[in-house]
């Protein structure tokens, strides 16, 4: 098995980031309106409503990237932009990855990851292994598809 490049795993993560940008941006939009006409009142209530609206659209976007990853990876292998680079992300068995594995490495793994100024995705250009933080919590290997 051939791992993937830095390059090509950081092509895939900016095509699946792009995906969820544009969620994340959509429903922004949707309760942008509401939380606008709470934000110009002195009302709490719509205060609190609009605090409380971004915290859902905060958490329908976690939700969203937990759906997203723990699908697609426990189904193929390859996220959508896995798919466009040619790679795939593995068990270091060979095997696809269960989804909540799956799904925990596409949210926390990634936050884990990206925690320290995106470090934790860097250290995959030097790692001899060319592992980044989220693959070795996850036991898992980026390789080039088959």
């Amino acid at each position: 098995m051939n791992k993937a490049s830095f390059f090509s795993r950081f092509i895939a993560w900016l095509v699946d980031g792009f995906a969820m940008a544009v969620i994340a941006i959509l429903l922004s939009l949707l309760l942008s309106g509401l939380t606008g006409v709470a934000r110009g009142t002195d009302s709490f209530l719509l205060s609190a409503a609009a605090g409380t609206l971004g915290v859902m659209v905060w958490f329908a976007i976690l939700i969203l990237q937990f759906l997203y990853f723990g699908y697609y990876w426990n189904k193929s292998g390859q996220s959508i932009g896995m798919k466009l680079t040619g790679i795939k992300v593995i068990r270091q068995d060979g095997n696809l990855m269960s989804y909540i594995r799956a799904a925990l490495r596409g949210t926390f793994g990634y936050w884990v990851s990206g925690l320290i100024f995106g470090l934790g995705y860097i250290w995959a250009a030097f790692d001899g292994e060319k592992e980044a933080w989220h693959d070795k919590i996850f036991d898992t290997w980026v390789v080039e598809a088959q």
